[in-house]
């Protein structure tokens, strides 16, 4: 009976150790970083939920004065999104200033893939994707980017995301060879900042080592978005302009997805512009260093001609 009380108080001290630190750590951060004490939890955790999706400050669309014509619907992260331009900056508002259509901003900063799926699934755009011929998805680059997948991007003590009450969404496998929002039990504890802070670490490792398993994974996801776009209008197709990344240099990614009819462009050939070039000041906004107006004013124009192919 002893060695039982022992090993109990052994197990009680270590887990309020662990708490005093991981509280510790996070009202140093809290601190440090001028955290709004609202928006970040040090224990409470919650899972991302379906309905969570449409809670996003989304852009508001462009070109809706052009009646009965077929939209574009684009997704995708921060480059998609616009992160630090102004509205008519944007690679939406450019594509539908020069087609003369109506184009969706549906690009989330900090987001990826996952979050263009749990869109469709949510059925809230069924409308826009029935009226939509073409769906663009744009991808920064495939490793180590592969990891939000299944972890948060930027840094590691990115703030909002390593104390966010939300889960960051992941997606697994369901019985029907789709991707369904995963959950846990537990959110508190697998929300631990402790716990993001490792799996992030070896997420990223882990397709860093491994580019073929990035490119996998990455175009399996894509393929899934096909097929829950297809659900709704079996008549669309999905673009994926890859931006940093050469076609050489991602020869898997490009054959899983030309396999299912997925058309992939990319940024290097359609401005003839190097990756290094791509990245330059004079293409990337100051802070984020995403893609500004000037290069969207080159890639808007070769990338509505491939869409008219």
């Amino acid at each position: 009976m002893k060695k039982i009380y022992k090993s109990l108080t052994i197990i009680v001290i270590i887990i309020v150790f662990l708490l005093l630190i991981n509280y510790g750590i996070f009202l140093f951060n809290i601190f440090k970083q001028k955290i709004n004490f609202s928006e970040a939890s040090a224990l409470k955790r919650e899972n991302f939920l379906l309905k969570d999706i449409m809670n996003f400050s989304f852009r508001e669309p462009s070109g809706l004065n052009y009646k009965n014509k077929h939209s574009i619907i684009i997704f995708g992260c921060g480059f998609a999104e616009g992160v630090e331009l102004e509205d008519n900056q944007t690679f939406a508002k450019k594509l539908s200033d020069y087609l003369k259509i109506p184009v969706y901003n549906r690009g989330i900063g900090g987001g990826y893939i996952q979050h263009a799926i749990l869109q469709v699934q949510s059925g809230q755009i069924n409308n826009e994707i029935k009226n939509s011929n073409s769906i663009i998805y744009v991808i920064d680059c495939l490793a180590p980017s592969a990891s939000r997948l299944k972890v948060y991007p930027g840094n590691y003590f990115s703030p909002e995301f390593l104390y966010s009450k939300k889960l960051y969404p992941v997606l697994k496998k369901d019985n029907d060879n789709t991707l369904v929002l995963k959950s846990t039990r537990f959110p508190s504890i697998s929300g631990n900042f402790l716990n993001r802070l490792i799996s992030k670490f070896f997420k990223e490792l882990l397709y860093s080592n491994n580019i073929d398993l990035a490119q996998k994974d990455i175009a399996y996801n894509l393929i899934i978005l096909n097929k829950e776009l297809k659900r709704i209008n079996p008549n669309i197709k999905l673009v994926v302009l890859v931006y940093m990344d050469s076609r050489n240099a991602i020869k898997t990614f490009h054959n899983l997805l030309t396999k299912e009819n997925i058309k992939v462009v990319y940024a290097d050939e359609l401005t003839r512009l190097n990756t290094e070039e791509l990245l330059s000041d004079k293409y990337v906004t100051p802070i984020h260093k995403h893609p500004n107006e000037t290069i969207w004013n080159i890639i808007t124009p070769a990338i509505a001609k491939e869409l008219m192919n």
